[in-house]
């Protein structure tokens, strides 16, 4: 090892000047260097010790790549879980227009839910039928998966027909679909109320809303609170209304409002 460092020959070296980086705001040092040894022997060139701008490109660019795949795999588990209607596919908060004002407020409601979404609180929007309910729901799963969250949007009477097929088929089980359920960071229970309340359906869901105690759930229905607790028990009734907030949606039918 003694032999080999004595055949290094280390280049010849002139401090041109010492400066702070505009870009890193580390302190640099500007070196002449002159080339030792090779075809470009007593060459000299500049070298600056100290910069980390390159360091802190390359990690801003590895952190931007980074957060696009988590993005696109959201989309994709948001893609492949969600049981949603086509009709909502390109529903945004910003292309949602209130017919009332009291839709008005609950637009605005739901912008301040987005930007305060601390993971616990829950919604739940009930309104006659047309006024956008589930268009705003969708609006807020996209709004927070485009923040890192992870979303899933459920039509709550699909989702009782897909937990039926389960006992089926050889594809996801009932426990695989439970469990992705549980752990989203927003779920959306959509139409609550559409759907015929056996005890069976009454069971699965207090089992959801069981799992999800203390994660945020938003839930629509077209249903009052009296006819929301006769149709899904006044058990289920209960854990739906833990920390929730009520958004009223009534207005004219947002599906008809060219009429």
């Amino acid at each position: 090892m003694e032999a080999i460092k004595t055949h290094i020959t280390s280049p010849k070296q002139r401090l041109i000047k010492t400066y702070v980086c505009e870009g890193c705001n580390r302190t640099v040092e500007q070196k002449e260097l002159e080339i030792p040894i090779g075809p470009h022997k007593g060459e000299v060139i500049l070298a600056n010790y100290g910069c980390k701008c390159a360091d802190i490109k390359l990690a801003e660019e590895s952190k931007r790549i980074r957060e696009q795949l988590k993005k696109e795999k959201m989309e994709q588990f948001f893609d492949t879980y969600s049981l949603i209607n086509k009709s909502l596919h390109e529903a945004t908060l910003e292309n949602y227009q209130p017919t009332s004002e009291e839709l008005t407020k609950a637009k605005q409601a739901i912008t301040s839910y987005i930007q305060g979404f601390d993971g616990t609180e829950n919604l739940l929007l009930h309104g006659n039928y047309g006024t956008g309910k589930s268009h705003l729901s969708v609006s807020v799963t996209k709004k927070l998966m485009a923040k890192g969250y992870e979303c899933l949007f459920l039509s709550l009477p699909k989702l009782l027909t897909k937990i039926k097929e389960t006992y089926n088929n050889k594809g996801i089980t009932e426990d695989e679909l439970l469990e992705v359920i549980q752990h989203v960071d927003l779920l959306v229970l959509d139409d609550i109320g559409a759907e015929h309340h056996t005890e069976w359906v009454n069971a699965k869901l207090f089992e959801i809303l069981d799992d999800r105690a203390g994660k945020a759930t938003i839930y629509t229905t077209n249903l009052d609170s009296k006819e929301l607790k006769t149709r899904v028990n006044e058990r289920n009734f209960s854990r739906m209304m833990e920390n929730t907030k009520i958004i009223k949606m009534n207005g004219k039918d947002y599906r008809r409002k060219e009429f």
